[in-house]
Parts: structure tokens; C-alpha cells; sequence
């Protein structure tokens, strides 16, 4: 090993391959190998660690998410915490990087513990509730944001909830999250032929609207009945909760009518080609930090149709590199979609400025360059 390799521990706490797992994927895969040394800790096996295992990740396994279900349990809270110092000590770990706002609580305290300086790496809001358990989170959130040294925040959306939660301002930074430039489409060619597929991508939650995808469908289809509609994305579960959502939608999908018009193509690692077979990708989500998904259809030149919410607004600018539709609302939605499937002169004028903003302002080396100055900052500072 270089002498000059730093070393660093990404805490996260999800099995499965979100938004935030995704960027971890990102930044171990491209961080400088003759600058910096990354072993990331996982809850499980599951799909996140095996992308990790692929790309020769070096893994560690505390299980941080089972313990949002046992949180009132002092014991496994304290070793989970112990777990965490002696691979700081042990493994002479020179930064911890806190993925979430749930494992930044054990990393603080692994951090106090171990003298190692910390940073948090955000990418969803923070939750402000008025419950007592609500408050306690909150407290707990404000004595960590005092204790990292830095905080990631992936949007100004962001970065303005993290200063609504009483996060010092000034160790705020927004660095948006990239797309590799393997990503990149090298032009703007809309899928030909009678039979047209509009695709939404995301986990199955009720969070990421794919009910209200399918209620849009349903109206899309009464103008374009030959019209595909593909969903993909793993089924949420977690240690807390299996909502069962994918049944719901099934039912869902019979309850409109559109029985062998949907089709639910769960985790792929084919995610760019799934990509290019559609004519639009919708995002209808009701709350994002960022909108990663939206930026993948865009680096893809795919027409996007999103929800008008803070995150995706910050990426999406309106009738001019994708089109915005009001959050919850199918009709919205459909109205949207209908326009784009029946006018492609359009749908690839937006693609096409979609396509160039991605290439000037989301490259992911560039994205990486500014994880690492913050990574050495950090150290520099500690």
C-alpha cells in the first residue's frame, strides 16, 4: 500500500441498491487507488453487497438497520457501537463516512471513541415531527451535526433541510450526486415502431408514486393502447417493515384495467438498456433529495416527465430539459406523457438539452474530485 493512502470506513444501513447505495458503488469504484483505501459496512447480504463484492469491495458487515426495530435496546445500540471503534483502531481507519442519518448516530459516538474525525454523506430530509420520539431524533440529529467535521448534502433542497434541523451552515457542502460517463448516450435516438414504453424506475414504496404511475397508465392508455408500461426496482423491505406493496400495485394494475400491459422487471443490473427501449420516463415520486433516477433517463436521452418537487427541480428545468407534473396528480401526469408519445420532434428537443446539461454540469469525475478534497479537509482538520 502507498504510505500516502488514506484510509476510510462508509457506514451504510440498507441491503438493497437505492439512490444512496448507488453513489457508495460510484465512489468506491472511482476513488483514487494511489490516494485512498475504502471498506464500507453493510447490514447483510443482499444485492448492495453483492455490487460491492463485484467491483472487489472490501466489506464489513454490522448490522445497523436491524437495530431502527431494537433502538430502545441499550445492549446491541452499545455493541454495534463497539463493533465500529475496533475496526477504526484495528483497521487504523484515518476518516469514518456516515451514509445516513441513522448510522451518522453510531459513527459519532464510534468517532468520539476512537478519535477519529467524521464526515456525513446525506441524502434524504431529515424527519421534523412534533412526537417526544420525534424530538429525541432531533436532538440526537443536532449533537452529531456539531461532532462531523463535514456534511455531504447532495442538493440545495437539501442543504436547506439540514439548516432547517439546526445543522451549522458552514460545514454544509452541496456536492450533487454524477453519472459515469459510460452512462452517456452518444445521441438522442427515440425507440421506433408501432408499440411505444413508458418506464418508471425506483424501489417499490409508496413514496416513489408508482401508484400514481399506474393510475396515469391507465388514462394513457385509452389514447395509446398500444402503449408498454415497465416498472422496475426491487420490492422495499426492511428489518421494519414488508409492506407488500408490489401485491398492492399488481391488484392495482387489474383493478385499471391493465392486465399484460404492465410489467414489473424488479432489480436489474441491465438498467441502462432497460433505459433505452423507453419512449419516456416518468419519476413521480413525492419527495426526493435529488433525483437520481431522473439524471440516469436524462445521461440515457430519454424524455423525463418528474414530479414538481424541490429535489427534482434543481436538476429538471421545465418544458426545456424535461417536464415537470404536479406531484400525486395521474391526470397531470398522463396529460404529460400523452404529449411527449404524440409529438417526437419534442420529446427529443428535451432529450437532447437533458443530454447536454448532464454532460456540462453531472460528470462524475468531477463529483469524485470534490468527495476526495472534502475527504482530505476533513483529516487535515482533525
Amino acid at each position: 500500500m502507498n504510505r500516502r493512502c488514506r484510509r476510510i470506513l462508509i457506514l451504510t444501513d440498507f441491503p438493497y441498491v437505492g439512490g444512496a447505495e448507488k453513489v457508495v458503488l460510484q465512489i468506491v469504484s472511482h476513488l483514487d487507488p494511489d490516494r485512498f483505501v475504502p471498506t464500507v459496512v453493510v447490514p447483510r447480504q443482499g444485492i448492495f453487497s453483492q455490487e460491492l463484492s463485484r467491483i472487489g469491495a472490501k466489506l464489513e458487515f454490522i448490522d445497523l438497520e436491524r437495530l431502527k426495530k431494537d433502538c430502545r435496546l441499550v445492549i446491541p445500540l452499545l455493541s454495534a457501537t463497539c463493533r465500529i471503534v475496533r475496526l477504526l483502531r484495528h483497521g487504523r481507519i484515518d476518516l469514518l463516512v456516515a451514509n445516513s442519518l441513522w448510522t451518522l448516530k453510531f459513527g459519532v459516538l464510534a468517532s468520539l471513541l476512537a478519535r477519529t474525525p467524521i464526515i456525513a454523506h446525506l441524502h434524504a430530509y431529515p424527519k421534523i415531527k412534533s412526537t417526544w420520539k420525534a424530538t429525541i431524533h432531533r436532538l440526537t440529529r443536532r449533537f452529531c451535526y456539531t461532532r462531523t467535521t463535514k456534511i455531504v448534502a447532495v442538493s440545495n433542497a437539501l442543504k436547506n433541510a439540514l439548516i432547517n434541523d439546526k445543522a451549522p451552515p458552514e460545514k454544509i457542502v452541496v456536492i450533487p450526486n454524477r453519472i459515469d460517463q459510460d452512462w452517456l448516450a452518444d445521441s438522442v435516438k427515440l425507440p421506433s415502431g408501432p408499440t411505444k414504453t413508458v418506464l418508471t424506475v425506483g424501489r417499490l414504496h409508496p413514496g416513489k408514486g408508482q401508484q400514481v404511475f399506474l393510475e396515469a397508465a391507465a388514462l394513457i392508455k385509452q389514447r395509446f393502447p398500444n402503449v408498454r408500461f415497465v416498472i422496475a426496482g426491487e420490492e422495499y423491505k426492511t428489518s421494519l417493515e414488508d409492506l407488500g406493496f408490489k401485491q398492492e400495485l399488481v391488484r392495482l394494475a387489474e383493478r385499471l384495467g391493465l392486465q399484460g400491459a404492465v410489467e414489473f422487471v424488479g432489480y436489474t443490473d441491465q438498467l441502462r438498456e432497460i433505459y433505452k427501449q423507453a419512449s419516456v420516463v416518468v419519476v413521480a415520486s413525492f419527495e426526493e433529495t435529488f433525483g437520481l433516477t431522473a439524471l440516469e433517463a436524462m445521461a440515457a436521452g430519454r424524455p423525463v416527465v418528474a414530479s414538481a418537487i424541490p429535489g427534482i427541480s434543481e436538476l429538471i428545468q421545465d418544458n426545456e430539459t424535461g417536464l415537470l407534473f404536479k406531484p400525486g396528480d395521474s391526470e397531470d401526469l398522463a396529460a404529460k406523457v400523452c404529449q411527449l408519445l404524440s409529438d417526437d420532434e419534442r420529446a427529443g428537443a428535451l432529450a437532447r438539452r437533458a443530454l447536454l446539461t448532464v454532460k456540462a454540469r453531472y460528470d462524475l469525475k468531477e463529483g469524485i474530485e470534490g468527495l476526495q478534497e472534502v475527504y482530505l479537509a476533513a483529516m487535515d482538520e482533525s
